[in-house]
């Protein structure tokens, strides 16, 4: 009875929210590994012209668009997912055309579920085509219904909108195939010979209508597909498109199991499911066509991505699509004049909760770590947000004129090839010589990294990308319960991870004060404690400090040996030739230095004040694998050649070097599983870290037992690579590194 201006104030209202929700923050989030290729795509489209279809990557349609909006207002992690954001936006203006087919209260609280849906805004924020696809394929579906009640121009837009469809997505060849089954069900639900009857009476009266829309979606699409006939090749799309995506599906390219979006579709929308269900229930037989099509099709999408094995979150708002309208009519009941109160109060609880579950997803755990606590299970491996740092980094780099700023090469090519898009990087793994203030690699890289940029920089690893797989693990009641309150699940958060090197332009630091581990402390005559390589290390193994404090360090990341000085700072001393994941060393008394090469099956002598480099003498059947050295007083050396389960003894005879061999594999006295950690703990005797025996033995200098140590609870990881050393004769330190 009021003005007819007012009848639009709940639809503005619902268009600020959307608005408020899709744009606040959207630049923040750090990009994902697909956004960030979508995204440069773009921009080089805007800047190159250069663009051809491949299927890989979707339909041209959100190139398109967003390189037109890199063209009016700028290139920018906001106006990048703004396409995206702006077409969920526009679903209410889908829902908007509702209005005949289910009514004006239907149609807005259906326009308010596609706002606040969790998965939908999630998306909807997110540079990727799915929730495009969802408004094209919306509005296709909406054209046909207008045209099929007589509208003939009608036809024309279904032309346009199911063209666009097909350019955003290749789920639209899913969509149209369920729409088909459908038809087909609904055809001989209603008797076989009467439904052919009637479809072929509908093809018949609008057989003009159809081929005048199929005219319109040739010519949409296919200049869309061949960049405006630049790439003639592609006018066939479909074939393309089908034969790739019918690939990953054969290969289970992101397989999981069949039941992977039961959960998320019950966590995340579970008021769209279920409302819509009671919709259907409420109606029984007196149910419309529409409405029996709307649930067949909203079904059979959740069975259909069910059986097909791609298997990731996003495609969460193709199944719960069809769910809306009809859930938006049974709010506009439950909320309108014959609404009954326990119905509003537990509709209106569900609606608060997706509102509250929304919000928490998109705008606080909205990114996902093994550092942070809580994880989305709407997140799929998702750049994680310490790469945003390294990114401030680079882009402060590139505002002091430092070219290049980065050497980027291996995993973290993506995001970082949006983010450093205008920014001076060199591609690839540095060469000799190049000395960027900033190296990212990924962890395998850093050793042959590192040899190439010299000393000098220091080396952190950071996760690139994090996920978590709720069905890695089966959960207990209490599990379920804290991941749906406060979303903290309930197996680890992977990742995987980049090293990042920066290099040192001030003076080295040396040791650094550190604190002495109580049990250490208590065990120990030990005062203090100091901490040195820090930054200058990746994963070392073997120490041995020199009599005038030169600590030697093996490091199997790096698959080198460093030096450093009795205060702590690097010593500019690099080994030549190359080491293979060395594990061990020790000094002689003559100042050189034995080097375990562990991954070159070798042992060597190293003189650093000459650099030069002695193999030492090998033993019958040669090394396999050595892990521990150690040298005695009188200049006797001893190897453990783990591989082939022995001690070695290395001593000179009139010049010549000789190697024995003490003790054979087995469990028996003065025999060895995996011997790694070794010592001398008198001139004649050697201690010996038995690790697969999960003991101690100490031989003498034939091989013969002189006493055993049994340690039961060690080394339960099988290569836990222990070391040993003797602080006096009744007193030894023995690692034991955690499984």
């Amino acid at each position: 009875g009021g003005p007819r201006w007012m009848r639009y104030v709940p639809w503005l209202l619902l268009v600020a929210l959307s608005l408020t929700l899709h744009l606040w923050g959207l630049g923040e989030r750090s990009y994902h590994h697909d956004e960030a290729i979508h995204a440069h795509a773009a921009h080089v489209l805007l800047k190159d012209g250069t663009y051809q279809y491949d299927p890989t990557y979707h339909g041209p349609l959100l190139y398109y668009l967003t390189a037109g909006t890199y063209a009016l207002i700028g290139d920018s992690d906001f106006t990048a997912r703004l396409p995206i954001a702006l077409a969920g936006v526009l679903l209410i203006g889908a829902a908007w055309h509702l209005r005949r087919p289910f009514g004006a209260r239907a149609a807005w609280w259906t326009g308010l579920l596609v706002t606040i849906s969790p998965s939908f805004l999630y998306y909807g924020r997110f540079l990727r085509m799915d929730v495009l696809e969802v408004l094209t394929a919306s509005c296709a579906l909406l054209a046909a219904y207008v045209a099929a009640r007589g509208s003939g121009r009608a036809w024309l837009w279904v032309g346009v909108w199911t063209a666009l469809a097909f350019a955003t997505k290749e789920n639209a060849y899913v969509t149209g195939a369920l729409i088909g089954l459908v038809w087909l069900i609904m055809v001989v639900a209603s008797g076989p010979r009467r439904g052919v009857s009637a479809t072929l009476a509908f093809l018949d009266r609008h057989r003009w209508g159809i081929v005048g829309s199929i005219a319109v979606a040739v010519l949409v699409a296919v200049p869309l597909f061949t960049v405006g006939f630049s790439f003639p090749g592609d006018w066939f799309f479909p074939g393309k498109a089908i034969s790739y995506w019918w690939g990953q599906h054969s290969v289970g390219r992101v397989a999981g199991p069949w039941w992977y979006h039961l959960p998320r579709l019950a966590l995340y929308d579970f008021l769209p499911i279920v409302a819509a269900v009671a919709w259907l229930v409420r109606r029984g037989r007196r149910i419309r066509r529409v409405e029996a099509a709307l649930i067949l099709f909203a079904v059979l999408s959740v069975a259909m991505y069910g059986y097909l094995r791609e298997k990731v979150p996003w495609l969460l708002v193709h199944q719960v699509w069809a769910f809306m309208p009809l859930a938006g009519a049974q709010l506009a009941r439950t909320f309108g004049p014959r609404g009954r109160w326990w119905s509003r109060a537990l509709a209106g609880g569900a609606l608060a909760v997706t509102l509250v579950f929304s919000v928490a997803a998109n705008y606080f755990w909205n990114e996902i770590s093994p550092n942070l606590r809580r994880a989305e299970a709407l997140i799929y491996v998702q750049t994680c947000p310490e790469i945003k740092q390294v990114v401030r980094e680079g882009l402060a780099l590139r505002d002091e004129g430092v070219d290049p700023v980065a050497a980027v090469a291996g995993e973290a090519g993506w995001p970082l090839t949006w983010y450093f898009r205008a920014t001076p990087v060199w591609w690839s793994e540095p060469t000799p010589g190049m000395r960027p203030p900033l190296v990212l690699c990924d962890v395998d890289q850093e050793g042959a990294v590192r040899r190439a940029l010299g000393p000098g920089y220091t080396s952190e690893r950071l996760p690139l990308r994090g996920w978590w797989l709720m069905e890695s693990q089966a959960p207990g009641p209490g599990d379920v319960w804290r991941y749906v309150l406060g979303r903290v699940p309930w197996s680890k958060v992977g990742s995987s991870d980049i090293t990042a090197l920066r290099r040192i332009d001030d003076e080295v630091p040396g040791a650094q004060p550190a604190t002495t581990p109580a049990t250490l402390a208590a065990a120990l005559p030990v005062s203090n404690s100091r901490v040195i390589g820090h930054g200058w290390l990746s994963e070392p193994r073997g120490v041995a400090v020199r009599d005038d404090g030169v600590v030697a360090v093996a490091d199997v990341g790096l698959s080198t040996v460093l030096l450093f000085d009795a205060e702590g700072k690097p010593l500019q001393i690099a080994f030549p030739g190359e080491l293979q994941q060395p594990e061990a060393v020790a000094w002689t008394r003559g100042g050189l230095l034995v080097i375990a090469d562990t991954w070159a099956h070798r042992a060597v002598l190293f003189d650093p004040t000459r650099r030069t480099v002695q193999p030492l003498p090998e033993p019958p059947k040669g090394w396999y694998g050595p892990r521990g050295v150690a040298a005695a007083q009188d200049g006797t050396l001893a190897v453990t050649d783990t591989g082939n389960k022995r001690l070695v003894l290395l001593t000179t005879r009139d010049g010549v070097g000789e190697a024995t061999v003490l003790g054979t594999g087995g469990s028996a006295a003065g025999e060895f599983v995996e011997p790694v950690g070794i010592t001398w703990s008198a001139n004649d005797r050697l201690l010996v870290c038995d690790t697969g025996n999960h003991r101690l033995q100490e031989v003498d200098r034939d091989g013969g037992l002189l006493r055993a140590v049994v340690l039961p609870g060690a080394w339960s990881e099988f290569y836990s690579r222990p070391q040993v050393a003797v602080l006096d004769s009744d007193l030894w330190l023995v690692s034991d590194t955690p499984a």
